[in-house]
């Protein structure tokens, strides 16, 4: 029978998930990461999962990978010695970067380090005006020189000329030199990843993408071969940072655009999941085994945005490096499984943001790691069972664990290892907890309005702590909840976002460019998606918009189809509406400028249907495989808990908490209070405090 086959690989385990396109089984692994070589730890993963399920690659027709390798390589300046070239005077535009302070109280604030040193930054003579034309010619011998410069100490090059969102014509044509004199350097251009203006973020967005390339052809080169090897002959396609999936040689091309790959599947999996539960306004969290990630869907679609941050300093707008792209807007940090804790010089418990990874990992799982993380703190708290980690195909240290604690926490601060053990599952509950009130502040919305998804290998062991002190009212844990996120790529579809900066006021007569620009990138999207393999396309109209005279602008939904002088009043509308909605107010005496015009274009693909499950008991007593104890501060310390085996949970069967309900994948632990529901689809649903 016909399968699919998503797998995600994270800091920790890689997950997999295997769909059966006509019964609609699903089945679900998790393989150890491969940090040293990732590209054979996928490979080595998919022929174990394969083989448990008695299935072998000639039954896969569709292949879809999300990774955290483009992202890592920036948080861990791993990337190729990289060079950028710019226009002549603007060498330290990524050293300026912006004049805001994302800390307006730091004296000692220090600016994002720029992936490119001053040094790594060359000018050549060449200039274009915005509206006008060429001021200074790009002086070919210059570029001629330099290239063969270039290519004795540099792996890859960055092009980024002033206003070339506007005329790329020489940024091509040094592109073109630098590729004919020295083809061994990899290129990136800006205008060929971001059509916007502003020169900051497309120069920094051209270097990120310069700097991971030789990294990410290398690592996609791999697994494309080895598959090769193995005469596969499905499709192969890599999830975007927007949430749509493209082909590797498409990502190869622009491997910037898979920077927040990983993340992004799970917050499509989550959106997914609400639509199924008529669940229109969802709150995401998916912590794993390094980071946990946080994400807003609102009426049933995850929230995008522009530009992001990469290697943000303290969660704070504006200090880390820029990337503008169109992205699902989340927020990640530095919390996970195997987030390391200790004790800081003031006596405080302090955790992360070092990870213990896979390897060694945390001291529980016996592979040389020393000090202890949040998953050795969840083991000595009572809630993972030692001997069914991985459903058992994974031993277990708990004494070394609980030694680990004791050495590194619990007496420095003369405490006891439960003590301990609690309080680094505070402190990265609260850090989550505040990551979660920031993400939402800054775009004005409330968590006690959304439920909560929860998942990723330690998403559900932490979650519902979490949504007590966000006062969400509702938890869900998926089926497979450990690898949701690899679910999440079953769903994507085929798709491309393009845009152009064009700043005009919008009046009647300049209807006819507008249209032009829109012609012209929907043309050039619906070339992609048939080159990504796509059929029938859904074309979709946005422009950022402002009032003649603001800095900054916000994205406004355009009709699609022609353009006339009549649907000029409509769109200014649509630009008052959509202000008064973000900012409480509006004012249609004044004139608007649009600024850059958008198009998505999108392909659908088949999607993963859940399917109701037959099995298990309505009886909760039936699924119960009895008791331990867990430790939970508001029970007054270790307390006798209910243990339960989900698969043995079937359709209304409900439970109270204190209790742990164990599968293979994950753990989901219900604090005391709340209330648990199977509903039909097997998903846990967990009432926070008891509440319907």
């Amino acid at each position: 029978m016909p399968k699919r086959i998503g797998f995600d690989v994270g800091g920790t385990f890689t997950d997999f998930v295997l769909v059966d396109e006509e019964s609609g089984e699903l089945d679900v692994y998790k393989y150890p990461t491969d940090r040293e070589n990732p590209a054979r730890g996928i490979l080595n993963g998919i022929d174990e999962f394969l083989g448990e399920v008695d299935a072998s690659l000639d039954d896969v027709r569709q292949i879809i990978h999300a990774t955290t390798l483009a992202t890592n390589t920036v948080l861990e300046r791993k990337g190729a010695e990289t060079a950028l070239v710019t226009t002549e005077g603007f060498r330290d535009v990524p050293i300026l970067g912006r004049q805001k302070r994302y800390d307006l109280y730091d004296l000692f604030i220090e600016k994002p380090d720029p992936i490119i040193d001053r040094e790594d930054i060359y000018e050549v003579s060449e200039r274009i005006h915005p509206r006008e034309d060429v001021i200074t010619p790009l002086d070919e011998g210059e570029v001629r020189d330099l290239a063969n410069d270039l290519s004795e100490e540099y792996e890859s090059v960055a092009v980024s000329f002033l206003h070339s969102y506007d005329d790329d014509s020489h940024e091509v044509e040094a592109e073109s030199i630098i590729n004919e004199e020295a083809p061994e350097l990899q290129t990136a251009r800006a205008s060929n990843i971001s059509k916007q203006y502003r020169e900051y973020e497309r120069t920094n967005t051209a270097a990120v993408d310069a700097y991971i390339k030789p990294r990410v052809h290398e690592y996609l080169g791999k697994i494309g071969g080895s598959l090769d090897e193995r005469e596969y002959d499905g499709s192969f396609f890599m999830m975007k940072s927007s949430g749509g999936v493209a082909t590797p040689e498409m990502i190869q091309e622009s491997p910037v655009q898979i920077t927040e790959s990983g993340p992004v599947a799970g917050a499509l999996s989550a959106a997914h999941l609400g639509q199924t539960l008529g669940e229109d306004n969802i709150f995401s969290f998916d912590m794993g085994g390094t980071t946990a990630k946080i994400c807003f869907v609102v009426t049933g679609q995850p929230k995008r945005t522009d530009v992001f941050e990469v290697d943000e300093a303290k969660m704070k707008e504006g200090s880390g490096l820029p990337i503008n792209l169109t992205v699902v807007d989340m927020i990640e940090i530095s919390a996970g499984g195997g987030s390391i804790a200790g004790v800081d010089s003031t006596g405080r418990i302090t955790v992360g943001p070092e990870s213990a990874g896979a390897q060694p990992g945390p001291i529980c799982y016996d592979r040389g790691g020393t000090e202890p993380t949040v998953t050795d703190a969840d083991l000595a708290l009572g809630y993972i069972n030692p001997d069914f980690f991985l459903g058992g195909r994974m031993d277990i240290d708990v004494e070394g664990a609980h030694e680990g604690i004791e050495r590194t926490v619990s007496d420095p601060l003369d405490i006891d290892v439960p003590k301990a053990a609690w309080g680094i599952k505070e402190i990265v509950d609260n850090e989550m907890t505040r990551a979660s009130q920031i993400h939402a502040s800054e775009r004005g919305l409330d968590p006690r309005k959304f439920a909560m998804i929860m998942y990723g290998g330690a998403g559900p062991v932490h979650g519902a702590f979490i949504a007590h002190e966000l006062n969400v009212p509702r938890v869900y844990v998926p089926e497979g909840a450990g690898v949701a996120s690899a679910g999440g790529l079953l769903v994507a579809d085929i798709e491309f976002h393009l845009d152009q900066t064009h700043i005009t006021e919008l009046t009647a007569d300049a209807v006819d460019d507008i249209l032009d620009i829109y012609e012209q990138l929907e043309a050039e999207g619906r070339e992609l998606i048939e080159m990504a393999g796509g059929d029938d396309v859904v074309v979709e109209r946005e422009a950022d918009m402002k009032y003649v005279g603001q800095a900054h602008e916000i994205g406004v939904e355009i009709p699609n189809g022609e353009l006339g002088a009549e649907d000029v009043e409509t769109i200014q509308q649509r630009f008052h509406d959509t202000y008064e909605r973000t900012y409480g107010y509006s004012d249609p005496d004044e004139d608007v400028e649009g600024i850059t015009w958008k198009v998505t274009v999108r392909s659908p693909t088949e999607s993963m249907s859940r399917t109701k499950i037959e099995g298990g008991s309505s009886r909760a007593s039936d699924a119960r495989k009895g008791t331990r104890e867990a430790y939970f501060e508001s029970a007054g310390g270790f307390t006798e808990t209910s243990i339960y085996d989900r698969d043995e949970l079937g359709p209304g069967a409900t439970l109270s908490g204190p209790a742990v309900v164990e599968e293979i994948n994950s753990t989901t632990v219900v604090p005391p209070g709340d209330q648990l529901t199977v509903d039909e689809y097997g998903n846990l649903r967990i009432d926070v405090g008891g509440a319907q």
